[in-house]
């Protein structure tokens, strides 16, 4: 049984190599290709000898990109042919499609190129200009050209053929034809090579472009998939494109360059749109400029007048608010000076009450300057964390209520630039409300956070009183508006106004039965 399962192992072995050694021999056999030796620039040989061409260098980067060797041998077109349709070699390295009743044992690969054909006279020549005007006319051609089928349609064009190109351009320049039709690329490039003045290119490419491909027998399909999946290598690498820019770069009459004359224009008018949009920009941002300073002067005295307004109403409520107090710390000093101090209970119930009225008249008094204020300029770098617990340091509240600051580590040294006593007046005005809501008993929260990444500083002071009523929370900024009997109703329209000349807001964020909370949102300072 051992025996056994070593035979079966070696078996297999010795296959696997026997099968890998024919597909290597396979990889590895030469292939021989065949193209026409005067077809240049697509295929020709060389003062020295050599092949070159276009098609001859495409088959040379082909045999390396699918790791085949390919042998180049070039002749004479019509034995190319007669080659590969008796089996002598494996293909041709270039040629154009041909009618398939001439070429039924052959297969071509995906188009490489295409190739026109154009008619060529001489420059004297001025009646020749299309295929209609060679009516009468001799013409000469390659015998193995695919448009001559098409062109021997036309009994009215005696057509000479000739075995090259070349041959038939030579017949031209003797006067022996009136006009050569051949590929445009090859004609311009014998034109060019071998000197032969007084020859032109006339009208458009007669009909379609021809597909030019490589060619293998119909029987090598295998081959034919090779070759194609080169191809396709070749073309995405760029490859077969400066292949062609290298053999394809000759014009015997360069065709007035139209491309670069639209190109040429079209840039110059964008340039000159974007000088003028530029311009158009200098000078709209100009005028705005100018207009911007006309409309902040025009705000600017707007808002002295407003400020006037506000002033002169101010004035009439200072005036109805002070009038109670003081009225009253008049009678009860009165009544002190008659009564005297004989009767203590009744002395500090007089001394109460003044207090009582002196204090809200200097609350009165504190909401009229912070007003002043709001336009201050003395703003600093202040440390968030420190205004807060200046506040709350002198912050005077009853015992039942209960101060928690909420301050993250990382947000300890969060910064603005503001005068630090406006700052200090909102926080403590918020806190105060705050207190007054919870009717001495409840929890005062001040938190501060970063929000829009970094780039603001937002203070948010809660409290777990009753919260606003709803017909107040579009009134309690405006002034003189307040739900409190002795309130002033300048506290909250104040802190609003100071925080918005610092480009921040203050609003109301939220309010419930189970509290308030107040959101200052101020800009960071930058370092």
């Amino acid at each position: 049984m051992k025996y056994k399962r070593y035979l079966y192992t070696f078996s297999i072995l010795l296959i696997s190599l026997i099968a890998f050694t024919a597909i290597a021999e396979n990889g590895e056999k030469t292939l021989l290709f065949c193209g026409d030796s005067e077809f240049a620039p697509y295929s020709f040989i060389s003062e020295e000898g050599k092949p070159e061409g276009f098609s001859v260098d495409l088959a040379r980067v082909l045999s390396a990109t699918i790791n085949r060797d390919i042998q180049i041998d070039l002749v004479p077109a019509n034995e190319c042919l007669k080659k590969l349709r008796n089996g002598e070699i494996d293909g041709l390295i270039g040629t154009p499609h041909r009618k398939k009743d001439e070429s039924d044992s052959v297969v071509y690969s995906t188009s490489i190129t295409e190739v026109e054909y154009a008619i060529f006279v001489e420059t004297r020549n001025t009646y020749v200009n299309s295929i209609k005007s060679l009516d009468g006319t001799v013409v000469g051609m390659q015998e193995l050209s695919p448009i001559v089928p098409e062109i021997e349609k036309n009994e009215r064009i005696t057509l000479i053929k000739t075995p090259t190109v070349l041959d038939s351009l030579n017949m031209l320049k003797n006067r022996e034809v009136a006009a050569v039709i051949a590929s445009k690329n090859v004609a311009l490039y014998y034109i060019q090579e071998r000197n032969l003045e007084g020859i032109k290119i006339v009208g458009s490419p007669i009909g379609a472009p021809y597909p030019y491909s490589v060619a293998v027998r119909k029987d090598n399909i295998l081959l034919l998939k090779e070759i194609n999946a080169g191809l396709e290598i070749l073309e995405n690498n760029e490859t077969v494109n400066k292949l062609k820019r290298k053999w394809f770069g000759l014009r015997l009459i360069q065709p007035f360059p139209w491309r670069m004359v639209i190109v040429l224009s079209s840039g110059i008018t964008i340039l000159m749109l974007i000088l003028g949009a530029i311009l158009w920009v200098i000078s709209l941002n100009a005028t705005v400029r100018a207009k911007t300073r006309q409309i902040q002067i025009m705000t600017q005295t707007m808002v002295e007048k407003d400020k006037l307004a506000v002033l002169g109403k101010l004035a009439g409520q200072i005036a109805h608010e002070l009038r109670t107090p003081l009225s009253i710390i008049n009678n009860s000093a009165y009544l002190l000076r008659k009564e005297g101090a004989k009767d203590r209970k009744l002395f500090e119930k007089r001394l109460n009450v003044l207090e009582e009225k002196i204090k809200l008249s200097s609350n009165i008094l504190e909401s009229i300057l912070s007003y002043s204020r709001v336009k201050a300029e003395a703003a600093t770098k202040i440390i968030v964390k420190n205004c807060v617990d200046q506040v709350v340091k002198d912050l005077s509240i009853p015992p039942g209520i209960k101060v928690k600051k909420k301050i993250k580590e990382q947000d300890e040294y969060l910064a603005i630039f503001m005068d630090f006593h406006q700052l200090y007046s909102v926080i403590r005005n918020l806190l105060i409300n705050g207190a007054q809501a919870m009717k001495d008993k409840g929890t005062l929260t001040v938190e501060t956070f970063s929000s829009d990444k970094g780039s603001m500083v937002n203070i948010r002071v809660c409290d777990t009183g009753q919260g606003v009523v709803e017909n107040a929370k579009n009134k309690i900024f405006n002034l003189f508006y307040s739900t409190k009997i002795t309130g002033t109703g300048l506290g909250l329209p104040i802190s609003k106004s100071i925080i918005e000349a610092n480009q921040g807001e203050l609003i109301l964020e939220k309010t419930s039965e189970k509290g308030t909370c107040f959101l200052i949102k101020v800009p960071a300072a930058k370092y």
